[in-house]
């Protein structure tokens, strides 16, 4: 079964998501953080969710350059949800823009792309719209869904960490609801400003709106539509949603679309902090360590007069795991500063480093390590100039690539 967490990342927030995923199919310029996070297990686990619905709406990435204006209404290979059977109504495509054109202020919608990503979905409808109010047209997406998740995991804010935020605001209503509003700042676009605002009732009902100033490629006005907390609450907590509902079959009800790969039997890996302390005595003699974040597995480290950032990952074997070392054994396409070293016992040790692009090499932004082992495991060593996972100072790192393999492969993360 997926996990509550699984379900809040892939439904609450489906259609934002693989506008960003779908990004990698588009021509460069890429930024390099998509790749450095296509090695980082648990993204890389998110990404395999959202394949289906990534390549679905890929073309409305790659019109970006064009404008949505021009690419026309459609569903672009997205289907509704499945037959709602004799007793429940039914909503299409046109009723459902209209609803949601009567919550959002006065401007025009132009439908992009409905229904469930991909595939029949009786619990859960939605659509990608352009919405102009005549300042500027932006992107918003909005999906309408019965869920099994308790409130508190069905409305999350975003890792702050992994993703720039501006601020989120998490309120538990007098009902037992969630209400999270999530201010994010695009990390691919300058200006870029991506606002999300969800609602979880306790019985499973949940409706998510995202919002852009602008489009993916193009910023049009220095905030989204909705610029007050208030209309944001307003919209996903109004009664018209009740029609949508009504449409939906309980989460319970028929069986749920199967996003996710059925999980694999495993031996628990170590916590974050346990890494953090086989982590400290590898480091190099006259290195100092700054603070250490055990929520990421991420210390500060200074050595030589240079101060970077490392996280370590460690997964244990799984058939996964496997599948991975396969996958990138056979990678014929690396990036150009991409090294890779086959060990006599079949283990693989690939470093890699990165700029401003999937390509780019001037300046180098991020450092990494991966270490595949035959049974599956694996351990990821990160650097970054910077205080997160997306910020990034130009400049040599506090240890360079040689450095991290020394840490990666050293013989302690297999006890």
């Amino acid at each position: 079964m997926p996990t509550d967490d699984e379900f809040a990342d892939e439904f609450g927030d489906v259609f934002a998501q693989a506008l960003r995923g779908a990004a990698e199919l588009a021509p460069e310029p890429v930024q390099h953080t998509l790749t450095a996070q296509a090695e980082q297990r648990g993204r890389r686990r998110r990404r395999r969710r959202r394949t289906a619905v990534a390549s679905t709406l890929a073309v409305l990435v790659l019109a970006g350059a064009g404008g949505f204006a021009a690419v026309g209404g459609g569903t672009f290979g997205l289907v509704g949800p499945a037959d709602p059977g004799p007793e429940r109504p039914t909503m299409d495509s046109e009723e459902l823009t209209t609803l949601v054109t009567g919550l959002l202020p006065k401007g025009t919608t132009q439908l992009l792309a409905s229904g469930a990503p991909g595939q029949q979905d009786q619990h859960r409808n939605g659509a990608t719209l352009l919405f102009d109010d005549g300042a500027g047209a932006s992107l918003v997406a909005f999906s309408v869904e019965r869920t099994d998740l308790a409130p508190e995991a069905a409305a999350v804010c975003m890792d702050g960490f992994q993703t720039p935020q501006d601020s989120c605001d998490r309120t538990v209503r007098p009902d037992g609801s969630v209400l999270v509003i999530d201010k994010l700042r695009s990390e691919h676009t300058p200006g870029g400003r991506e606002w999300r605002v969800t609602w979880a009732g306790p019985d499973g009902r949940r409706v998510s709106f995202t919002e852009y100033n602008g489009q993916p490629a193009t910023v049009n006005r220095p905030n989204p539509p909705l610029t007050s907390d208030s209309q944001l609450t307003d919209l996903v907590t109004s009664p018209a949603w009740e029609r949508v509902f009504a449409t939906l079959a309980p989460a319970g009800e028929g069986p749920r679309p199967n996003l996710t790969p059925a999980p694999q039997p495993s031996t628990p890996g170590p916590s974050k902090a346990e890494l953090l302390a086989k982590l400290v005595p590898l480091l190099p003699a006259g290195a100092k360590v700054g603070k250490q974040d055990t929520d990421h597995a991420a210390l500060t480290v200074t050595f030589e007069g240079r101060t970077s950032m490392l996280t370590v990952a460690v997964d244990p074997p799984s058939q996964r795991g496997r599948e991975d070392l396969a996958m990138t054994a056979r990678n014929d396409h690396p990036t150009p500063l991409e090294v890779h070293e086959k060990r006599p016992d079949g283990t693989l040790v690939v470093t890699n480093r990165f700029g401003n692009g999937k390509t780019a090499t001037n300046p180098v932004l991020h450092w990494m390590a991966v270490v595949y082992f035959p049974n599956g495991g694996q351990v990821r060593i990160n650097e970054w100039n910077g205080e997160n996972d997306y910020t990034f100072n130009p400049g040599d790192p506090a240890l360079d690539v040689d450095g991290l393999k020394a840490l990666a492969t050293a013989p302690v993360w297999r006890s």
